[in-house]
């Protein structure tokens, strides 16, 4: 009995005629095979799978003849018409599935052009409640006989692409920071810059603050978010909205000489492209109202971003306080404001 051997090919010279041809397989460029569809390709695996199964010496043709001993296999070799009729289902089922793309992709598209219907994000309220707090020698703590004196603020805001439009976790945490300390800023005249959602304003202005909003004059629906979240307040006779661009010297940023106490703002500094902007105004307001100074909170979002060469250059002074000293012994959590955010409030002075 022949002991069975592969026979290898080989030319005059040696070489593997069949090492030659894979090589040259191998070197072929993609883009001369034809692309199928995942699909298709999957119906092919299908198939393979299919006449795998079905070849001689599988799982499914080899089986045990109980005529026979133990270990001893009777094999199925004529699978010619199955073969046959295999391919044929796979044909059928790869145009199946080819169709039922189409159908899909067709109604997709006719879906989209029928339903898409462009719509302008609306306004949407937000309701701060601020409830009063008493001090015992020197620490607050809630005042809980007195519902008379809490504070209730509406701020409209929009889920749109604008960083004015939506109350960022600063904004509350100033407006805290100016609650807890009310004496310090009633019936002060104050300018809150940059005020979009106008949170940290909108509550100096009902303790008893002057106040005027102001925002980019290239952001008019700030400017007009200003405007709404005090109708919502009912301070039309007590707050003014104005425009005012950072960087620079216009008739509303010269008609605030001597008419200010507190320039205030809740992340002003989002941008480092803007620092020098916004520190040249607050310079130029320090400046031209003797006394007054910057209040703001500042959200860290980079070990890299400074000011201080900024504050070096326009011969300005700053200190900072966390609201973890602020907040004490109010029963709020400053993650309840800052989240998982770090938030400080940065107060500038001239020096």
């Amino acid at each position: 009995m022949e002991t069975p051997v592969d026979i290898i090919r080989v030319n005059d010279d040696g070489s593997d005629i069949d090492s030659d041809n894979d090589e040259n397989i191998c070197r072929t460029p993609t883009k001369s095979s034809p692309r199928k569809s995942p699909l298709k390709l999957s119906a092919v695996l299908k198939r393979k799978r299919r006449l795998s199964l079905s070849e001689p010496g599988s799982s499914q043709d080899c089986q045990e003849s109980p005529d026979t001993q133990p270990g001893n296999l009777v094999s199925y070799s004529d699978h010619s018409e199955g073969e046959e009729d295999l391919e044929e289902d796979g044909d059928k089922e790869d145009e199946d599935e080819e169709c039922m793309i189409e159908q899909s992709r067709t109604a997709t598209a006719s879906s989209k052009k029928a339903d898409f219907v462009f719509k302008e994000p609306s306004f949407r309220k937000k309701q701060f409640i601020f409830h009063p707090f008493k001090s015992v020698n020197g620490v607050l703590s809630p005042d809980t006989n007195n519902t008379e004196d809490q504070v209730t603020v509406t701020i409209p805001e929009q889920l749109a692409a604008s960083y004015g439009l939506y109350i960022w976790p600063c904004a509350p945490v100033l407006a805290w920071y100016f609650w807890l300390n009310q004496n310090e800023f009633r019936s002060k005249r104050i300018l809150e810059l940059g005020a979009g959602t106008s949170l940290p304003g909108i509550l100096l202005a009902k303790i008893g603050s002057e106040v005027t909003l102001s925002d980019s004059v290239m952001t008019p629906k700030c400017l007009d978010n200003c405007r709404e979240a005090v109708k919502m307040n009912n301070l039309q006779e007590n707050v003014q909205v104005i425009p005012l661009t950072w960087g620079l010297v216009t008739m509303s940023l010269l008609n605030l000489k001597n008419k200010l106490d507190w320039v205030v703002g809740s992340d002003l500094f989002f941008d480092p492209s803007v620092f020098e902007k916004l520190i040249f105004t607050i310079q130029w307001l320090l400046s031209n109202n003797p006394g007054a100074g910057f209040v703001c909170t500042v959200q860290e979002r980079s070990a890299d971003w400074s000011i201080d060469l900024l504050l070096k250059k326009y011969s300005l002074r700053c200190e900072f306080e966390y609201p973890e000293r602020f907040l004490a012994g109010t029963g709020i959590s400053p993650s309840d404001l800052t989240g998982s955010h770090t938030i400080f409030v940065l107060k500038i002075f001239l020096k």
